[in-house]
């Protein structure tokens, strides 16, 4: 994908502190915010998400790309999931919901949704790095706000906010690489 990703994966697999941080900063509230939809129960979803860490961490298991590691967090954060609302008999409705629907084209959908997520998660990172009236051009525009309000809001022109407009928009396809994420990216812009 890019040496950030090739560098992150690296440090994963040799078990690097400083890596680790970086890559747990990426990740972290993603997967939070994916097991949350699953079981809402806060303090559960973080103990469970960080049990994904530690074993990836005392594990052996090495991994080949990132879309291999972003792939085994989110299986494992849902697998874990599901342990734990069998184990702890709560929510019965969840458990029993998951239980029947279970099938090829679910797996097929929380893998959509899991792509979704690290599409959504890297488009937020990658927003974080533009200037920033650049910054709250794009922000308020995934708020609702049309090219105009965004104008009148910020106090500048409307020729402003398209130009800055281009240049994000610019930026953020260099970012997120192939064309599919690009389509993805311009769904929510």
């Amino acid at each position: 994908m890019n040496d950030k990703f090739d560098t992150i994966v690296a440090g994963v697999n040799r078990k690097d502190e400083k890596i680790w941080g970086d890559f747990y900063d990426r990740f972290y509230a993603a997967l939070c915010v994916y097991v949350s939809k699953i079981l809402p129960v806060p303090d559960a979803v973080e103990d469970l998400v960080q049990e994904v860490f530690i074993s990836i961490w005392e594990g052996k298991r090495t991994f080949s790309d990132i879309r291999e590691l972003t792939n085994y967090l989110y299986r494992a954060c849902y697998n874990n999931t599901l342990l734990y609302i069998r184990n702890n008999q709560i929510h019965d409705t969840i458990l029993s919901s998951l239980a029947e629907g279970e099938s090829v084209e679910d797996e097929d959908m929380i893998y959509a949704l899991t792509v979704k997520e690290e599409i959504i998660r890297q488009l937020y990172h990658h927003i974080e790095e533009l200037p920033t009236e650049q910054r709250r051009i794009i922000l308020l525009r995934i708020e609702g706000y049309t090219w105009e309000e965004i104008a009148e809001r910020l106090g500048i022109s409307i020729n402003t906010v398209k130009t800055q407009k281009a240049r994000s928009y610019r930026f953020l396809r260099e970012k997120m690489g192939d064309a599919m994420s690009f389509i993805i990216l311009c769904l929510f812009l």
